[in-house]
This record gives structure tokens, C-alpha cells and sequence, in this order.
């Protein structure tokens, strides 16, 4: 019997432990201001990538929710519902990413749905309402195409993925610690090969979902 995959109106990129051969085991997960541990979900492939390799998370790869992730593992655990920390970008104060514990911070949204259990029939169906926020971050710090590298990165291979990487570790400005109140946002313009900042209010909103049946209209 397959297992129930996660589907998604918009792709979204999970941290997952590698396992034996080729599969996939636990997804990262991050426990929030709100009291619960949310699953990384990154609009970015550029993000996650950056993630693992500046966070020193050792045995975790990025890949698609819909490719790798069964939501009733996780919903056995959260009595139904699914919580998703959508990330877009990283906390930043005076142009400068910041660290917790020495690893980049992650920004977004939380968005909760009660599911009781996935089935093949299940999508989250996001209508305008999380496309609209995430044009106007990329907006705000003067990346009005930026979902354009978004679709790029989906369909580069492994080794030009880490070049962007890299590129974007190399160009990073010397970060700051949490301790300073996060009032920017950054993302990284593969183009120009510079990080781009504006003010913030990403890290308490919150996006409402709605679960559609597979092909029906949102």
C-alpha cells in the first residue's frame, strides 16, 4: 500500500536525516514561540541548503515535502493537526544576519491545520493569501523576481546547488548574536551575489490553510 504524500499549491522543502540507501527518515522540526514543534517548510531549496551547511546540521538533506514527507508520522504525534513553519529568509539586525547557539535564525509563518489523517485525496490549497505575503518580502528588499531563482534552483543539480551555497556563506557579513531583537529579514540575490535586507515583521504572523480535495478548485 503507498504512503500518503504530502501535496502543496506551493513547493516547500524539508529538512530530512538521511537513511539507508536512498531513503529518507526524520524531518527537522523547530519548536516556536507559539509552544509547538512546527516542521521546517522552506519556500527556498537556497535556504534549507544554507541551513544544513551553516547550522551544522550533519546528516540532513533538503528535499521536497511532496517528494519524502507522510503527514500522518507526524500527526500521530500532534493529536491531528500539522504545523508548518513557512521560511522565507533569515532574521537580520543592521544588515547583519543574526545566530542562535551559532546558527541562522529561519523566518516566516506558522500555519496549522487540523487533520486528524492525510490521505491521498489531501492538499493544502493556499489560495493568494501566502503567494501575496511572500511577493511582498521579496519586494520589500528589491528581489521583485526573486521567485524566478526560486524555479531555477528547483532544477539545478547537486553540485551547482552547493556553489550557490557557498556563494552565499562566502558573501554573508560577519553575523550578530540573537541577543539583539531581530528587525530585518535577509535573502540572497544569486545574480548580484549579495544578501538583501528590509525591516521585518515575518516572525509572528500567521498563515491560515485551507484542505482542499486533490483537484478541486482553491
Amino acid at each position: 500500500m503507498s504512503v500518503p504524500t504530502f501535496k502543496s499549491s506551493i513547493r516547500l522543502y524539508g529538512l530530512f536525516r538521511t537513511g539507508s540507501g536512498e531513503q529518507t527518515g526524520q524531518i527537522a522540526c523547530v519548536h516556536n514561540l507559539k509552544g509547538c514543534d512546527a516542521v521546517w517548510a522552506f519556500v527556498s531549496r537556497l535556504d534549507a541548503e544554507i541551513v544544513i551547511s551553516s547550522c551544522g546540521i550533519e546528516g540532513y538533506k533538503a528535499r521536497l515535502l511532496s517528494e519524502c514527507f507522510d503527514p500522518n508520522a507526524y500527526l500521530r504525534h500532534h493529536q491531528g493537526w500539522l504545523n508548518l513553519h513557512i521560511c522565507c529568509g533569515f532574521a537580520a539586525h543592521s544588515r547583519r544576519l543574526l545566530e542562535a547557539e551559532q546558527r541562522l535564525i529561519p523566518m516566516g509563518w506558522l500555519a496549522q491545520a487540523h487533520i486528524g489523517q492525510w490521505t491521498s485525496a489531501h492538499y493544502l490549497a493556499w489560495g493568494q493569501q501566502l503567494p501575496q505575503q511572500l511577493q511582498a518580502c521579496y519586494d520589500r528588499v528589491g528581489l521583485r523576481d526573486y521567485n524566478a531563482q526560486l524555479n531555477e534552483w528547483d532544477d539545478v543539480c547537486a553540485a551547482e546547488m552547493r556553489w550557490h551555497t557557498d556563494e552565499a556563506l562566502y558573501a554573508m557579513p560577519p553575523p550578530l548574536s540573537s541577543q539583539q531583537t531581530p528587525s530585518q529579514f535577509a535573502l540572497f540575490d544569486a545574480v548580484e551575489c549579495r544578501w538583501c535586507f528590509a525591516n521585518s515583521n515575518m516572525d509572528v504572523h500567521e498563515s491560515h490553510t485551507r484542505i482542499q480535495p486533490q483537484g478541486a478548485s482553491s
